[in-house]
């Protein structure tokens, strides 16, 4: 019996199947809470110079109240291009005092003879606004005035992570199986999580940060494999909606923890420690079926198939393996030429189309987390703000799911990416209020919707031979948005609004281009590098019509793992008719991140 024909056996979806969708589930929020943490953890806050630290104005009663801000109306100068202040008064800046100066509450520094009126840097130190946020990371660590970017080159290294971890893991997936790697992706990551809150200064939690996304996005990689690689066609799409609508419920957790915890350390412990439970799942997790044949461990491949069976209570037949199959696979997987990533660049059009989805992939991480990392710029409550930015996700993932049959691939893409870059533009006309948090959230709505989207077309366009190839390029296309998203929300420290410029600009000129891309809905899939080239060729190219009245078929890919620059062992059924690819492509409508949002 061919290995194709045993899975089924274990059920579509069993006991087994709704145990793994459930620790997906856990996987998915953890990885919410990991990533998107920061937001809260380097949140930014008013803060002046600490001058004359031990002055407590004991001496006049009426001051003693107010005392801080007397010592800021005297000692600081008032604010230049320091837009981020909530106040009168320079956030980087002091006077210089003059020799032998004693503070007086009724006597301003001009009133001294020496007194030059220069300014200086903050000599004492800073003082921080805890109103909000008792602590932060800036506060901590006083990453303020000259080092006030260096949260958001944190937050780039953590992103930087995310794209060693797609390199590492995947090979490791492959090499030494699914479960080991997400044991070790797994303590990696728990380490990274926990360790974080006990930093020191900004370079330790840097690099624990990075290790926790390093891990986190191993562990990602490995469980999603695992639970495509176990259910039936007809539920990959269901779970993989599922495990989308659990990372949207991380939001819900992490604005909640967030609004009661206002100290950056203990709600680090309180997010990260409980985050030790996604262990005690592992043990009951078996080893990847298709995996084990594929290194020829039939005996073990036939021992994890009926634990599940039994779990399942499914019967199996006394023999499943046929020796003879397993034997013509294993030749078949040794006989097949790794493709490069070279390929996809070598034709015109081939290289056209490649260009334009690695753009929209970019994009769309770029827009995705500049928006989830800036909802304390909407000019409502930060929290609520955060917690109905996820909430948006949930219809957007909904409607990628269906809106992808009705309408097909490229109206979609092109007209959603369109739109939420005119909300991002919209808002920076817009005063700060519950209407610009309203048109921001139609904008994330679209993003969110587009990132599931433009993983099906990727899939689709792509021709069989590079299709995996073309994922991984485009998997480090996405990486790079996210490195440059923190950095590019500093840029609104220099010219206001600017984030919102580019968000809005890219995202616009990504849909622009999307039109430019060939339908794939109902389209007969290219299956060689000739056909990928004329699929979709313009005229101008040299383009002759591409013949798509076939059916369509996918092979030799693991479509579950965004691996990069990899085609590894056949995790899905070949040669499927067309009705069954439609149940298989609609589980790429969501890639959570990844893949997508990791």
């Amino acid at each position: 019996m061919k290995l194709e024909d045993i899975i089924p056996l274990l059920g579509n979806f069993g006991r087994y199947q709704f145990f793994m969708v459930c620790y997906m589930g856990l996987v998915s929020i953890v990885s919410c809470l990991t990533t998107l943490s920061n937001v809260f953890y380097a949140a930014g806050t008013d803060h002046w110079c600490k001058v004359l630290p031990k002055e407590n104005c004991s001496s006049w009663m009426e001051f003693q109240d107010n005392c801080t801000d007397v010592k800021k109306s005297i000692l600081l100068p008032p604010p230049e291009n320091d837009t981020n202040s909530k106040n009168a008064f320079s956030s980087c800046k002091q006077w210089e005092l003059p020799d032998g100066y004693v503070f007086d509450p009724y006597v301003p520094l001009d009133d001294f003879d020496n007194f030059t009126s220069s300014e200086v840097s903050c000599e004492d130190g800073w003082e921080y606004d805890t109103s909000q946020y008792k602590t932060t990371t800036r506060s901590d660590f006083d990453l303020v005035c000259d080092d006030n970017s260096l949260p958001s080159i944190a937050q780039s290294v953590y992103f930087i992570g995310f794209l060693v971890g797609s390199f590492v893991f995947g090979t490791i997936s492959d090499w030494a199986g699914r479960k080991r790697s997400l044991v070790l992706g797994l303590l990696f990551w728990l380490i990274g999580f926990i360790v974080t809150s006990f930093s020191v200064n900004i370079y330790m939690y840097t690099a624990f940060r990075f290790l926790a996304a390093f891990g986190g996005l191993g562990a990602y990689i490995s469980t999603y494999i695992l639970l495509l690689e176990v259910v039936g066609k007809s539920w990959r799409n269901a779970v993989t909606m599922v495990a989308g609508i659990f990372f949207a419920v991380g939001y819900f957790f992490l604005a909640t923890a967030a609004m009661f915890i206002r100290e950056w350390r203990t709600l680090s412990l309180v997010l990260s420690v409980p985050s030790i439970v996604l262990l005690i799942p592992v043990l009951f997790v078996e080893e990847s079926i298709r995996w084990l044949v594929s290194k020829g461990r039939i005996d073990e491949a036939e021992a994890v198939i009926r634990r599940i069976a039994r779990m399942n209570k499914k019967t199996l037949p006394d023999v499943l393996f046929d020796q003879g199959d397993i034997h013509e696979q294993m030749e078949l997987q040794k006989s097949k030429i790794p493709p490069s990533a070279i390929d996809l660049y070598r034709t015109p059009n081939m290289a056209v189309k490649t260009l334009n989805l690695q753009f929209n992939w970019m994009v769309n991480n770029l827009v995705y987390y500049g928006l989830s990392q800036s909802t304390g710029d909407l000019g409502v409550n930060t929290y609520w703000a955060f917690f109905v930015s996820g909430a948006v996700e949930i219809p957007a993932l909904l409607y990628a799911t269906f809106g992808l049959e009705c309408f097909g691939r490229k109206l979609n893409l092109g007209i959603l990416e369109l739109i939420g870059g005119v909300a991002c533009l919209a808002t920076i006309f817009i005063p700060k209020g519950i209407w610009r948090i309203v048109v921001a959230m139609i904008g994330k709505f679209c993003i969110s919707a587009t990132f599931s989207i433009v993983y099906v077309y990727t899939v689709e366009l792509f021709p069989t031979p590079v299709r995996a190839v073309g994922l991984g390029v485009s998997s480090v296309a996405s990486r790079v948005g996210g490195i440059l998203s923190p950095i590019i929300l500093l840029l609104d420290k220099t010219v206001a609004n600017l984030p919102m410029w580019l968000f809005g600009s890219s995202a616009i000129l990504a849909g622009t281009l999307a039109f430019f891309l060939p339908e794939t809905r109902g389209k007969k899939l290219p299956q060689t590098l000739e056909e990928g080239e004329a699929f979709g060729k313009c005229r101008c190219m040299g383009g002759q019509a591409f013949n798509d009245e076939s059916s369509v078929e996918l092979d030799g890919m693991d479509t579950a793992k965004e691996g990069v620059f990899a085609i590894s062992n056949a995790v899905f059924d070949h040669k499927e008719e067309e009705k069954e690819y439609r149940d298989f492509s609609q589980q790429f409508t969501r890639k959570l991140q990844e893949s997508s949002h990791m």
